[in-house]
């Protein structure tokens, strides 16, 4: 992990707790995160584009339809996607490796979201950008998104560390040619298609570690 000059973070999974919205059973916050990223490729492959806002609202009808919640509404879901928690040692070690380094958001979410859960969890300040999907009208794993991170810091891929805890996220970035840290907080295994991950932790605070 050396000629490291900036880290770019995805946002949902890897900074952010997204396995527990108020009001929902375990298994149908799954079903959300599941649906979300399936419409995000869906959409991606049909050429068809929809920011993150409206594949989340149609991720949380069809969740609630599937698991049959009545007692939660649609804008109740919504709204909770903009106060998900923080991991634990995500704040300390933000500060950590923002010490002589620039940080940024590299995330599929719609710039307005990723604002305000930022700005909720109070760590906006931290981060010198916030690159989204949206400016370029596709999903991550699409190459076009990975390279606006590098387009936007103006920083070569050898010095840019892209850290994301979601298993094809790392594969898609490393099959670009960006440096990767896994954050693999369950212990899964690696993707067998895409590119491999330089680094692989078990969580943010490992991986500031290795950057000290």
């Amino acid at each position: 992990m050396t000629g490291i000059e900036a880290v770019a973070f995805d946002a949902y999974g890897t900074l952010f707790d997204v396995t527990g919205i108020p009001g929902l059973p375990v298994e149908a916050v799954a079903t959300l995160r599941e649906k979300q990223l399936q419409y995000s490729w869906l959409v991606s492959l049909m050429g068809r584009y929809r920011d993150f806002r409206e594949l989340t609202r149609a991720a949380v009808e069809y969740t609630l339809a599937r698991h049959q919640v009545r007692d939660v509404t649609v804008e109740q879901v919504m709204e909770d996607q903009l106060r998900l928690p923080l991991y634990p040692e995500a704040r300390a070690a933000l500060e950590g490796m923002g010490r002589g380094r620039r940080l940024a958001v590299l995330s599929n979410g719609h710039p307005e979201s990723l604002e305000a859960l930022l700005g909720t969890a109070g760590v906006r300040d931290r981060f010198e950008q916030v690159v989204t999907a949206h400016e370029v009208g596709i999903f991550k794993p699409a190459p076009a998104v990975y390279r606006l991170a590098l387009d936007r810091l103006r920083v070569e891929a050898r010095r840019l560390l892209f850290v994301s805890a979601n298993g094809w996220d790392a594969a898609g970035a490393a099959a670009v040619g960006l440096r990767v840290a896994w954050v693999n907080r369950s212990g899964t295994p690696r993707e067998r298609i895409g590119g491999e991950p330089e680094l692989v932790v078990s969580d943010l605070g490992e991986l500031a570690g290795h950057l000290a």
